[in-house]
């Protein structure tokens, strides 16, 4: 699964922004296609910017008032992706931008990354500690669960 995400992201995405910028410059024209592109890179860097203030304020009150700011953090980490993702030329990029810069919709990718990290926090670990386990294989090598004395010698 890994890896396909991987080859999506480098290999399918930049295709995907290609085949939308060449429809889109079909349609209105290679140069206003390039002037469309600045400006939402423009507009974009300025919306993270000033969503970026606004939370660092967040992030500052709820530390003088003592409560930890996880949610505002995450709103942070969210802009600064969207941020980044406005610095790429494209038409997808920059909706997927507006939609981790924009608060309105913001809050609703917030909400799906909390839900998921609590979702991760709540799976149980479980550990593997081969000198306790009770399958042969893994004692394969140990000495059975004998202690054996030893001294270090410099």
């Amino acid at each position: 699964m890994g890896c396909f995400f991987i080859f999506v992201v480098i290999i399918g995405f930049p295709i995907a922004e290609f085949m939308v910028m060449g429809r889109i410059a079909a349609q209105i024209g290679f140069w206003d296609t390039v002037v469309l592109l600045i400006i939402s890179a423009l507009f974009g860097s300025y919306l993270a910017k000033h969503q970026g203030k606004i939370v660092l304020l967040r992030i500052q009150q709820c530390m003088a008032e003592g409560r930890s700011p996880t949610l505002e953090m995450l709103d942070g980490l969210l802009i600064f992706l969207g941020g980044l993702l406005f610095i790429f030329p494209g038409f997808i990029s920059d909706i997927l931008g507006l939609i981790l810069v924009f608060p309105l919709t913001r809050w609703i990718v917030r909400w799906l990354a909390a839900a998921g990290f609590r979702l991760q926090a709540q799976k149980p670990r479980q550990t593997y500690h081969p000198a306790t386990s009770k399958d042969p294989k893994a004692l394969r090598g140990l000495d059975k669960g004998r202690a054996v004395d030893a001294e270090v010698v410099e």
